[in-house]
């Protein structure tokens, strides 16, 4: 009786293992999936950062990496943006830069601007030709991160990765006073 039921659960355990038994096979690990959003354009001495839809072409990503234009780094601030739920914050409010192989800025550098593909239901986001605002509906912390479309001295790409730190102002606030006449 022993072999039988042992034979019995082996036969279990290579149907699970083999992927006969669905709720074993479509378990899996966790995936990230970031999304791209729009595109921004770093400061320059002439110009205010821009965010918004297509702002470059690829003719000008081609003139630029012709032009050996390299971004090193890319630096965005406030890095933690504190927001009460339903309140709104553009990107060209941010201080976005790029900065080239000798720390100089890089005026006008594309980057691209991408949100967690599970989050992006909750940012409210609108976009237009000249910025990217964003109005998350849920409390929670919401990374966005800004990549430069070119490459850095060594091919490869720099970015920088700013957070959306929303509160319920209905479960923040505290215990309210008595009200005395």
């Amino acid at each position: 009786m022993f072999n039988r039921c042992r034979g019995g659960l082996m036969a279990v355990l290579l149907a699970a293992a083999s992927g006969l038994c669905p709720a074993v096979a479509q378990q899996g690990p966790f995936q990230i999936v970031w999304v791209v959003i729009g595109e921004a354009s770093s400061v320059s001495d002439k110009a205010p950062a821009h965010a918004g839809r297509q702002l470059f072409m690829a003719s000008d990503l081609v003139s630029k990496s012709l032009a050996n234009v390299r971004v090193e780094r890319v630096e965005v601030a406030p890095v933690v943006n504190e927001l009460a739920m339903g309140q709104r914050l553009c990107l060209t409010n941010m201080s976005i830069r790029a900065l080239g192989p000798g720390k100089q800025m890089v005026g006008g550098a594309p980057l691209s601007i991408s949100v967690r593909q599970d989050q992006k239901p909750r940012l409210g986001l609108s976009r237009s030709k000249r910025d990217i605002c964003l109005q998350p509906s849920a409390p929670g912390e919401y990374p966005v991160r800004l990549t430069s479309m070119l490459p850095a001295t060594d091919g490869t790409t720099r970015g920088a990765q700013v957070y959306l730190r929303v509160s319920d102002p209905d479960k923040t606030a505290g215990p309210s006073a008595p009200d005395i006449p």
